[in-house]
C-alpha cells in the first residue's frame, strides 16, 4: 500500500472507529481508495464494528441468511448443487483465502511429487466426524474412492478421470496417485463436491442422507432441510476447531445456528432485509441494488461472478437441426445479449460469448468472435439449413414446425430471462415453449432427454465444471451433457486441460476449449452477472470473497 493511500486510509478507520462512518460509507471510500473487497473486509474485521460500538465477538443468536435458491440434498457424492450450508457442516483437504491461495482445512500439509504423477497430503490428527466416529486418511480415502465409483452417482465424476488411486498408508497420510499431472487437482478437492462426509453413516441413512442427516466434520450440525422453505444448523460444540490461516476464530463457532431461507421471489429479497425478517442475503434483484447500496443499515459487497447462464440444445432433436453446428450458431445470433444484460440485470454484467467468464484468468477475448447479436445473419443460416417461414411466421421443414421446449428452474430472474429468450427467437421464426419447473422436477427432467435446459452453473475456476456439461462421455444419460453434445474438437480441449502439468499448459488448453465451445457450440452461452450479497450492520465476521462460492461462518456473529 502506498504512502499516497495510508494516510486518507487512516483518517477513514479512524472516522468509522469514532462511529462517523457506517459501514456502507467506509465500504464506499475504502473502494474510492483503490482497496479491493478483501482487503476492506480484513478491515472491518480488525476494526470490529463502529455503529454498535462492539469490538468483543458475541456469543448467541441465529443467523437468518436469505438465498435465491431453492436447496439440494446435503450429501457431497451425490448432489445437484452444493448451498451455503456445506460451508457450514463439512469441511475440505484445503480450501482458498480471500485472495485465491490455497490454506489448510482437513489436510495441514501437502507435497507434490517431482513428476506431478502423486500428491501426498499430511492429515490432521485426532479429528472426528460429528458423529464421533474418526476422521482420518482411511475415511478420506473412502470418500474419493465413492466419488470413483460410478455406482454412488457423483455428478462430477468424470472430473475425477486422470486419478489412477487413492491411498491411505497410516492414519495422518493421504497419496493420490494421477494417471498423467493434473495441475488442476487442488481446485477440484477444495470444492464442496469433495468434501469430507462419514460414508459409514452415508450409507446407514442410504437416499435419506442429506435430507434426514449429514456426517460431515464442520462446525455447525444439520436440524432441518425443508426443500422450498429452509434449512437449519445449530453449533457443534465438540467442533476441535480450525487450522485455517484466514480464519480469525479458531475454536467452535459464535452463533447458535443458522437459517437459510429460500426466496424466490427475487423483489421480496431487499424487502426482507431491509425490514429485518433476515440478517445477510445472496442474490438480491438487480433493479434493487442501488437502493440497497444507499440504505445505511446494509453494506453491499459486489464480486465477480465465476459462472453464467447457458442454455443446452439436445442433439438428438436432429428433426430440429440441433446436431447442425450451422443450426445452433443462427440460434445463438439471435440472441440480443448486451440488450439481456442492460434491462434484466440494469447493466451489473456483461454477455457471454463463450463458456466461461471474465473472472477466470484463463479467460480470452478471441471468444467475442462469436456468438454475435446479428438477426438478418440467424435467419440467413436458418434459411441455409432449409427453414422456411409459414403463414403463422413460424419456420418449418419437411413438414416439422421449428417448435421446442425449454425447461428452467422456478425463480423469478430465470422466467424473466426465459421469456427474453423465447421473444428474441420468435423474431427469427422459432417457436420455444419455456416451462417453469421447482428444483426436484427440473434436475430429473434434465436427465431425461428434454429438448432443452437453461441452466446457471456455479463453480470458482469453472472450466472444470463447465467440463461436465460439454464431454461427450457425459452425453446419453451418464452425466449432466444435457444436450448430448458430441464434438470432438471440445473433447480434444478437455483432454488437454486434464492433462496439463503447469500453469502455462493450463492456460493454453483452456484457451483451446473456450474457442472450442464458442465455435461449436455444445451449449449456447448468455450472460454473465456480478454476485452481489447483502448484510444488516449488526452482523460481523461474514465475508463473501472472490475465490469461496459463500462465506464461512467460523467468525461470524450478531452484535
Amino acid at each position: 500500500m502506498s504512502d499516497r493511500t495510508s494516510e486518507p486510509l487512516h483518517g477513514l478507520v479512524e472516522q468509522y472507529m469514532d462511529g462517523g462512518l457506517s459501514r456502507r460509507q467506509f465500504v464506499k471510500g475504502a473502494l474510492a481508495l483503490g482497496l479491493g473487497m478483501t482487503t476492506i473486509g480484513a478491515l472491518l474485521a480488525a476494526c470490529g464494528s463502529s455503529t454498535t460500538g462492539a469490538t468483543t465477538p458475541k456469543q448467541g443468536g441465529t443467523l437468518r441468511e436469505g438465498y435465491d435458491l431453492d436447496f439440494s440434498r446435503l450429501d457431497p457424492i451425490n448432489t445437484n448443487w452444493y448451498d451455503p450450508a456445506f460451508y457450514a457442516v463439512y469441511e475440505s483437504l484445503v480450501t482458498n483465502d480471500p485472495d485465491g491461495k490455497y490454506v489448510p482445512q482437513i489436510a495441514e500439509s501437502w507435497t507434490v511429487a517431482g513428476d506431478g504423477l502423486s500428491v501426498t497430503f499430511k492429515i490432521r490428527s485426532g479429528l472426528k466426524f460429528q458423529s464421533g466416529a474418526t476422521l482420518d486418511a482411511t475415511a478420506i480415502k473412502a470418500v474419493y474412492d465413492g466419488i470413483a465409483d460410478p455406482k454412488n452417482g457423483s455428478p462430477l465424476g468424470s472430473v475425477w478421470a486422470p486419478v489412477q488411486s487413492t491411498d491411505a498408508p497410516d492414519a495422518t497420510t493421504l497419496i493420490i496417485k494421477l494417471k498423467h499431472p493434473y495441475f488442476d487437482l487442488f481446485n477440484i478437492v477444495k470444492t464442496g463436491y469433495w468434501d469430507i462426509v462419514n460414508m459409514a453413516y452415508r450409507a446407514q441413512l442410504g437416499d435419506k442422507y442429506g435430507q434426514q442427516g449429514v456426517d460431515g466434520s464442520g462446525p455447525f450440525k444439520l436440524t432441518e432441510w425443508v426443500p422450498g422453505s429452509h434449512t437449519t444448523v445449530k453449533r457443534w460444540d465438540a467442533y476441535p476447531g480450525t487450522v485455517t490461516p484466514f480464519i480469525q476464530n479458531k475454536g467452535k463457532p459464535y452463533l447458535d445456528g443458522i437459517n437459510w431461507i429460500t426466496i424466490l421471489d427475487a423483489p421480496q429479497r431487499a424487502i426482507q432485509i431491509q425490514n429485518g425478517e433476515i440478517d445477510t442475503l445472496r442474490g438480491p434483484a438487480f433493479q434493487d441494488i442501488s437502493r440497497l447500496q444507499s440504505d445505511h443499515n446494509l453494506t453491499v459487497t459486489q464480486l465477480k461472478e465465476w459462472s453464467g447462464y447457458f442454455f443446452s440444445l439436445n442433439f438428438k432433436r436432429k428433426d430440429l437441426g440441433f446436431d447442425d453446428v450451422n443450426v445452433r450458431q443462427a440460434l445463438s445470433h439471435a440472441i440480443d445479449r448486451a440488450g439481456i444484460v442492460k434491462a434484466l440485470l440494469f447493466s451489473h454484467g456483461t454477455p457471454l460469448y463463450g463458456p466461461i467468464t471474465t473472472a477466470d484468468k484463463s479467460y480470452t477475448k478471441d471468444v467475442e468472435g462469436f456468438n454475435q447479436y446479428d438477426v438478418n445473419k440467424a435467419k440467413s443460416m436458418l434459411s441455409a439449413a432449409g427453414w422456411t417461414a409459414g403463414t403463422d411466421g413460424i419456420l418449418a421443414k419437411g413438414g416439422v414446425k421449428f417448435k421446442f421446449e425449454m425447461i428452467i428452474q422456478a425463480e423469478s430472474f430465470n422466467q424473466q430471462l426465459g421469456s427474453a429468450i423465447q421473444a428474441q427467437l420468435k423474431a427469427v421464426g422459432v417457436d420455444l415453449k419455456v416451462s417453469s419447473l421447482d428444483r426436484g422436477t427440473f434436475f430429473n427432467r434434465a436427465f431425461a432427454n428434454p429438448d432443452s435446459v437453461m441452466f446457471f452453473y456455479l463453480w470458482p475456476v469453472p472450466i472444470d465444471v463447465v467440463t461436465l456439461f460439454v464431454n461427450s462421455v457425459n452425453a446419453n444419460g451418464k452425466g449432466p451433457n444435457w444436450g448430448n453434445a458430441v464434438v470432438p474438437e471440445v473433447d480434444a480441449a478437455i483432454a488437454a486441460w486434464q492433462s496439463a502439468a503447469n500453469e502455462d499448459q493450463l492456460i493454453a488448453a483452456g484457451k483451446q476449449f473456450q474457442l472450442a465451445v464458442a465455435e461449436k457450440l455444445p451449449f449456447v452461452p448468455v450472460i454473465n452477472r456480478d454476485a452481489f450479497w447483502v448484510n444488516r450492520s449488526n452482523v460481523h465476521g461474514w465475508h463473501p470473497d472472490q475465490w469461496n462460492l459463500y462465506p464461512y461462518y467460523n467468525d461470524v456473529w450478531i452484535g
